[in-house]
């Protein structure tokens, strides 16, 4: 499945839609959205000695790989933005190794420089960021390992359980208008796949956390990016487990007397269906994360 723009600039949004671009993970702080810096400087140099011959002639001897260090800058911003520059400050006091997380590269870096100005009256903080990287081969993977621990579980969930919700969608408000020919609804049709409604919030959890795996980042050593990872799948098994329930309802209450209520009967069906199987795969996700998290066991969080 190809990545979308969309997809990258969701990642790790999965809970509480932590910001609109990819995000950068240093230490236990996790910068997104404003905050993400405006330029991340990356590369290094390869260690060379030249020989050189009589007649132009020369040996190159390669020494090995240097990793350059990684600049960034960007601002914090709003009333906790002094707060978290002075936490990436503490960092750097501390002289100790901190996991660095973004662009593709997650390794543990020592934090070389930081500084940052306070201005508007502390609402607004610009940094500057140099971190030093150790010694590393060219064998450093650049693909997310979360797209293994994920496999295509929660890309056949977000596939097959928007599909469900998006033929519903076609003709769920005429239906739901009509409520009053339903015999004994419990729950609208709509508000379970209207905008703002559970099915809405399955879908985004599960893009985010889908979009995680398929970022190309590398983020499955970062605990905070499991845990975030985690919590997404936990919000989309949340929504998933009271669609069942609320659509559950409604098959049991919903007599077809007519073809109005006929046809939101089946419409809850399918629906209950969807959420069931994509709770299936969202709950063996959720049993591989927590493996990677070092976690005995993940109770389900759907029961269908």
């Amino acid at each position: 499945m190809g990545v979308g723009l969309s997809d990258i600039e969701n990642a790790i949004g999965a809970v509480g839609r932590l910001g609109a671009s990819s995000p950068v993970i240093l230490g236990n702080l996790v910068l997104t959205g404003i905050e993400v810096p405006d330029t991340l400087q990356v590369g290094g140099r390869q260690m060379l000695v030249v020989h050189r011959l009589p007649g132009g002639g020369r040996v190159v001897d390669a020494l090995g790989n240097d990793p350059g260090r990684l600049e960034l800058r960007g601002r914090f911003l709003g009333p906790d933005a002094q707060m978290r520059a002075q936490a990436v400050e503490r960092m750097r006091m501390a002289g100790a190794q901190v996991a660095f997380s973004a662009a593709g590269l997650s390794v543990q870096v020592w934090i070389a420089q930081f500084t940052y100005a306070y201005q508007a009256k502390g609402a607004v903080c610009s940094y500057k960021l140099v971190l030093e990287r150790p010694q590393e081969t060219a064998s450093v993977q650049s693909l997310s390992t979360l797209s293994g621990l994920l496999g295509d579980d929660v890309g056949s969930a977000l596939d097959s359980f928007s599909g469900t919700v998006s033929g519903i969608s076609e003709g769920v408000f005429t239906a739901a208008g009509q409520v009053s020919s339903v015999v004994g609804q419990v729950m609208p049709l709509a508000s379970l796949v209207g905008a703002g409604g559970f099915a809405s919030k399955v879908t985004d959890a599960l893009g985010t956390v889908n979009g995680v795996a398929q970022s190309g980042m590398n983020l499955a050593t970062v605990p905070s990016a499991l845990a975030s990872v985690a919590g997404g799948l936990q919000n989309a098994g949340s929504g998933l487990q009271s669609i069942i329930a609320g659509a559950g309802q409604n098959v049991e209450a919903i007599q077809p007397v007519n073809s109005v209520s006929l046809n939101t009967l089946g419409q809850n069906a399918a629906l209950l269906s969807a959420a069931a199987d994509a709770g299936g795969l969202v709950n063996r996700s959720a049993a591989n994360i927590a493996v990677a998290q070092g976690l005995e066991t993940a109770l389900p969080s759907v029961f269908a």
